[in-house]
């Protein structure tokens, strides 16, 4: 279940990174209401699968502490990958997961 936590929680940063006037991976911005609420169930998803197997709290201080550790990401990565959104996104995703695999029990 964490993998798939991960997975949702990279693709809502995302959406909401698309959703900035200031980014570059694609030509045109996201709407920010439709980014943003993507982003909002994409938490809300991680937090409940993160829920079996860690209590609430812990829950959601790992979807922090992992939303924050991909936002910084995101946007280091995106910066050298102008207008690649697929590299990026696929790195970041790849990044993730392997990080959940080598740190699940």
């Amino acid at each position: 279940m964490e993998l798939v936590s991960v997975s949702s929680l990279w693709l809502g940063c995302l959406f909401a990174y698309l959703a900035s006037d200031k980014q570059q991976l694609i030509s045109f911005p996201l709407p920010k209401l439709l980014s943003w609420s993507l982003c909002g169930i994409a938490v809300l998803f991680a937090l409940w699968g993160f829920s079996h197997s860690y209590s609430v709290l812990v829950a959601s201080l790992v979807v922090l502490i992992c939303m924050m550790t991909m936002w910084i990401l995101l946007v280091l990565v995106a910066s050298h990958y102008k207008g690649r959104s697929i590299w990026v996104s696929s790195l970041g995703f790849a990044l993730f997961v392997s990080i959940v695999l080598v740190g699940v029990k």
